[in-house]
């Protein structure tokens, strides 16, 4: 895979910015992270022990991001040294799933997809009235898995354990970064992280750039705000990532 003609903005969290940025360069391309999107962690509350305690009763348990994998992990490490047996694991994408492998967690997730619609399309969620679930997360986002569960009658507990913010830069930093290192690409992971780049990229620029986004939704908010040039990788992890970076034509 060769990736010479890619100067990219990546824009994803770090230490995932970072990451792929170093992949992107291994294969001979260049690339700047300049993240659109914060992690803080949430300081650890009762309520969120409670829940914890209470991970035994839970029939299933769904994690939608990779920080929340991480987070969230930590958090079960340190009241339960062996997880409960009967408990089946989802996950939203290929990369948080495998970062809940990191905790020897074995959860499944869609080959297809990676955002709830195509996680509720697996055939485990068919069936799910009466079913405890737990939905690890981070503040806010999305409500899609949490709506259309109640809606087939399961029973939803949600834990928070990160917020997301955006990050301050001057108004013309991603401007300056774009024109000074010739970018022909901008790589975004999630919705939350092109809204926040369309924040600091005014309108004129944005039909100018190759945007790559990790699904159709994304894709079609990513229309919303003016950029024309969208490609869909079909997910947001650095496997899915670098062949789209691979196969794009850039004039």
């Amino acid at each position: 895979m060769k990736l010479s003609h890619i100067r990219a903005l990546v824009t994803r969290p770090e230490p995932q910015a970072q990451a792929l940025a170093d992949a992107i360069k291994e294969f001979g391309g260049q690339a700047w992270p300049v993240p659109m999107l914060a992690i803080e962690a949430l300081a650890e509350t009762q309520a969120m022990r409670d829940c914890l305690l209470m991970l035994h009763q839970f029939d299933h348990i769904i994690v939608t991001s990779r920080p929340a994998a991480r987070l969230g992990g930590e958090l079960i490490e340190r009241y339960w040294p062996q997880l409960p047996v009967h408990c089946r694991w989802f996950a939203i994408g290929s990369s948080t799933a495998a970062e809940l492998e990191r905790f020897a967690i074995k959860a499944q997730y869609s080959p297809t997809g990676a955002d709830s619609e195509a996680l509720l399309a697996l055939d485990a969620f068919n069936h799910v009235q009466n079913k405890r679930f737990l939905i690890i997360k981070g503040v806010g986002g999305r409500e899609v898995l949490e709506q259309q569960l109640r809606n087939a009658g399961a029973s939803v507990h949600t834990l928070d354990v990160y917020q997301r913010t955006r990050p301050t830069y001057e108004r013309n930093a991603v401007v300056k970064k774009l024109e000074s290192h010739s970018i022909n690409v901008i790589l975004c992971g999630s919705g939350e992280t092109l809204t926040n780049l369309g924040y600091y990229l005014p309108m004129a620029y944005r039909a100018d750039y190759r945007l790559l986004v990790p699904s159709e939704r994304v894709a079609r908010q990513a229309h919303s705000l003016g950029f024309q040039q969208v490609t869909n990788t079909g997910g947001a992890s650095n496997e899915m990532m670098l062949p789209a970076l691979a196969r794009i034509c850039l004039l």
